[in-house]
């Protein structure tokens, strides 16, 4: 049953080997797939030593969503080969699929005409369909956009960040309105406050767990300032139309649903864009200095990063609970700030010798308003006298776990830790006491906005790279857009439907569970919840017991979704006793994980039965029953072939054809391919393998709320066509992935490689091959004229002024923007830099040589864990005085050393 094609008998490379398969759907489809997958891996192990091409052809049947019972198998098989393309990287495989109607001797010939013309275009294409009207190739494309239909009064947009790692992947963005609750007001934006923390975030260097305590969470913005639009009914002291500033999460928006508590209003005589420089600055300050510290008159006060926001509004809080302040900042112009501003004493944060210089000027300090890490900060808690206070605003030093010795504290000294996000997540009566005395302090002028530049929506990114480069003093601010684009499609709700219950297979724990709770936040009453066990752990009997006080249903049940008798005697059972069924969501599922090699006949099945024979059944059992939708929860894995996972890529192909399958025949359906969930299902409970997703498809996940919502979307514009009846939802690195898995550089998948920004969506050019033959000048000056093409684009400044024999600090270059090169430099020539020597005098002509001499093999350049601490403390010294969040810059180390303990740095 196989047909060899020799080329060239003598080499073996040049063997091409046909493995026929007809798809026989009179079978068990686990039992034939099972089967043709070990057939497959037979076939591929034979071939491992050499290189060869493989032609997996299937009989199925029609293209373009005519589709009968082959159609499942045939992309079940399909997404296998994917799979074995990654494992088996000397074969080149391709998969091609015959439809039924052809006469034998046509499909021959159509093969025959294919094997020759690919071969001859060498072979790009690898998966083929051919039918009577010729042959067909599949490509991914990215989701149609949502209807436009909101008007425009009802239209906000807000920035959003397309993957983590790149200022240039920040961009504005349609977003929902969301009418306010009882307690809450909604807020026109005019002008948001930018920090540090916002740039941080961008470049991927905010870990998710110091994002999750926190007021803002993962977004962009955290303050601003504009005119209440809509008001909830509790609501007292603020009404339509009145001047606010406050906090709220993504606050990089034309509108904001925040809890009243946390906006002010605006004192008559100061614009909306310098409120929008108070709020974050002065919260912190005041928490930190007044309530924490008990800043009192005549003592004296260090505030490290007096030029930056929190300084600044410290400096104001000081002088006006009359201390002596000592003010330190990281360069003559912020240090003459300083003074102008009322500091007495100004000294230079960059030297240690401020701790010195204190006690002998003045005997020491009675409060530390810190920012500085490492050795300047145990040289100011040293600084402080008896009874002295010290606040650690920055991150560093908890980060890392820095050990402080216990004698300072011996002095009656006392230690506080201080960040705003987390205080107004956590402390909400506090925050409200504290605002409430800012209020009056603003409203009497006793505090004042700071210094700000301000920045239009359309040089966001200008606004970023600015405070990335620490250009600049005070608060940068940024206005949001005037044209808004239209609004997203609602989310679907369920209210309407009356009686009825909704089921949710494998939804007692994981992923399935909390699509259970998120059908009861939208409206379902009645959901039923199955599994083979068929009960609730403790949390998820809690959240039923929490469900069932509002009104809501949440029932176990116990269903083996590979039997359809008891498929149907459930579905019998519920409706006699909750009315008709109105939805089914399939997220029963297995995982068996193994490469081919080393899976059976019996791994392969007990991933394959829940998945295909449980959606199988509950096609057949649900078409006489007319659910309101049909939901088949499938895996990104699919796309990308995931090494290690043949047998769940499989079943997870099997069901998006089954989609498509009922949606050709008029029935509601969807397939959901969810990318990496990082707090609920299997990821969350097994750290390695989320770990080995997310190396492959990006760092990025998504949270378990953030998917529910896009279902929700999904579900409330249906497919218009069986091709949209498969969806995949995830965050992906096309560009990084396709390094980990070269089935990606395939021209199926070429309109997802980050085509939003052709900055990334170029593929990963071979620098050692541009420069093979060349003299090592000649090489040097390729490398060097490729990287100032990078460094052009992140100093936003034309390749050719850039000087390649200056040193990076003085083109401008820092830390950050360094670690900006490196991901560009990953991401489009797979090369890592040592990019900690950028701050050591190095030239891009000198980094041009290391670079040279490491694709051919030389001495690579150190790793970044080998430059001396002082080097690094140098590059990351001008981002400690910059913002709120300033300090957080010091995480720069932290994720040089992840990246050069891993292979890539792939953001999702």
């Amino acid at each position: 049953h196989q047909v060899r094609i020799d080329r060239d008998a003598a080499a073996a490379e040049d063997e091409t080997v046909l493995l026929p398969l007809m798809l026989d759907t009179a079978r068990d489809p686990v039992a034939f797939l099972t089967g043709a997958i070990l057939a497959l891996r037979a076939e591929a192990e034979a071939l491992a030593a050499g290189k060869a091409t493989l032609w997996l052809v299937a009989r199925c049947g029609k293209v373009n969503g005519k589709a009968d019972g082959g159609r499942g198998l045939a992309e079940a098989l399909a997404a296998a080969a994917r799979t074995l393309a990654n494992e088996y990287s000397g074969i080149a495989l391709r998969f091609a699929t015959l439809a039924p109607a052809l006469p034998d001797e046509a499909a021959a010939a159509a093969l025959a005409g294919l094997i020759g013309s690919a071969t001859a275009a060498g072979a790009a294409e690898t998966e083929f369909e051919i039918d009577r009207d010729g042959v067909f190739v599949g490509r991914v494309e990215p989701a149609r956009p949502a209807p436009q239909e909101a008007g425009a009064e009802d239209r906000a947009a807000r920035l959003a960040l397309s993957a983590p790692g790149s200022l240039g992947r920040i961009g504005w963005v349609a977003a929902e309105r969301r009418a306010p609750g009882p307690d809450e007001i909604e807020i026109e934006v005019a002008a948001s406050g930018l920090n540090f923390r916002d740039v941080m975030f961008s470049l991927g260097l905010l870990p998710d767990d110091y994002l999750e305590d926190g007021f803002a969470g993962p977004t962009l913005g955290f303050e601003c300032a504009g005119t209440v639009r809509r008001v909830g009914a509790a609501v007292t002291g603020l009404k339509e139309g009145d001047r606010v500033m406050g906090f709220a999460p993504a606050a990089f928006a034309t509108h904001v649903t925040v809890p009243a508590q946390v906006a002010m209003p605006v004192p008559e005589g100061i614009d909306l864009a310098a409120a929008a420089t108070m709020p974050v600055a002065f919260i912190t300050a005041w928490y930190a200095l007044v309530h924490q510290a008990r800043l009192g008159r005549g003592e004296t006060v260090l505030i490290h990063g007096a030029a930056g926001g929190v300084g600044l509004a410290a400096l104001q809080i000081a002088k006006l609970r009359g201390a002596t302040v000592v003010a330190t900042a990281g360069n003559e112009d912020k240090r003459a700030l300083a003074q102008l501003l009322g500091a007495d004493l100004v000294l230079d944060s960059r030297s240690l010798a401020f701790a010195d210089e204190i006690r002998w000027k003045l005997g020491g300090v009675d409060v530390v308003l810190n920012s500085l890490s490492g050795d300047a900060m145990r040289r100011s808690l040293r600084a402080l006298k008896p009874f002295g206070r010290f606040v650690e605003l920055g991150k560093r030093d908890f980060v890392a776990d820095t050990a402080v010795g216990l004698r300072a504290f011996a002095r009656n000294v006392s230690y506080f830790g201080v960040d705003a996000d987390q205080l107004l997540n956590a402390q909400p009566g506090l925050t409200k006491r504290l605002l409430r005395e800012l209020d009056r302090l603003f409203a009497q002028r006793r505090l004042t906005p700071l210094p700000h530049r301000v920045f239009p929506a359309d040089q966001a990114e200008d606004a970023f790279r600015l405070m990335q480069g620490a250009g600049h003093i005070g608060k940068i601010v940024v206005t949001p857009p005037r044209e808004i684009p239209a609004a997203p499609a609602v989310e679907a709700r369920f209210e309407a439907q009356g009686t009825g219950f909704h089921l949710v297979t494998g939804g007692t724990g994981g992923f399935g569970f909390a699509t259970a709770l998120w059908l009861a936040e939208h409206g379902a009453k009645t959901i039923v919840v199955a599994s083979r066990r068929g009960t609730l752990g403790p949390a998820e009997k809690a959240e039923a017991e929490r469900l069932a006080q509002r009104g809501v249903t949440l029932a176990a049940e116990r269903l083996d979704v590979t039997d359809r008798a008891a498929c149907e005697k459930l579905l019998a059972a519920l409706e006699r006793r909750h009315g008709p069924l109105r939805g089914i969501i399939h997220a029963a599922m297995v995982l068996d994980d193994g490469l081919l090699r080393d899976l059976d006949a019996a791994r392969i099945e007990r991933v394959l039965a829940p998945k295909i024979k449980g959606a199988i059944h509950l096609d057949l059992v649900s078409r006489t029953r007319a659910p309101d939708y049909f939901v088949l929860f499938s895996s990104a894995t699919t796309l990308i072939g995931n090494p290690g996972q043949a047998n769940y890529v499989a079943a997870n192909a099997y069901l998006e054809a089954l989609a498509r399958t009922r949606l050709a025949q008029g029935l509601p359906a969807l397939a959901v391919s969810w990318g990496a969930i990082a707090d609920a299902g299997v990821l969350a409970r097994d750290a390695a393998k989320g770990d080995a997703l997310k190396r492959r498809i990006g760092r990025s996940s998504l949270k378990a709320a953030e998917a529910l919502e896009q279902l929700g979307r999904l579900l409330a514009r249906p497919a218009a066509t069986p091709q949209e009846a498969a969806v995949a939802c995830a965050r992906i690195d096309w560009q990084a992935a396709t390094r980990e898995l070269p089935i990606l550089a395939t021209p199926r998948l070429a309109g997802m490689a980050d085509g939003r920004r052709a900055e990334t969506a170029e593929a990963e050019i071979d620098l050692a091959a541009m420069i093979a033959g060349r003299s090592d000048a000649e090489a040097q000056a390729i490398v060097t004229e490729t990287m100032l093409g990078e460094i052009g684009r992140i100093l936003r400044m034309p390749p050719a002024d850039i000087d390649p024999d200056r040193a990076f600090a003085e083109l401008g270059m820092d830390s950050l923007m360094g670690l900006e090169l490196d991901a560009a430099m990953q991401g489009r020539y797979g090369i890592d830099l040592p990019f900690l020597s950028i701050g050591a005098g190095l030239t891009l002509n000198e980094l041009s040589g290391r670079i040279v001499a490491r694709l051919r093999g030389g001495a690579p350049a150190a790793a970044p864990e080998a430059a001396p601490p002082a080097e690094a403390t140098q590059l990351l010294a001008k981002h400690l005085e910059t913002d709120l969040e300033e300090d957080t810059a010091v995480l720069v180390r932290e994720a040089v050393r992840d990246r050069a303990k891993t292979t890539r740095r792939v953001l999702g």
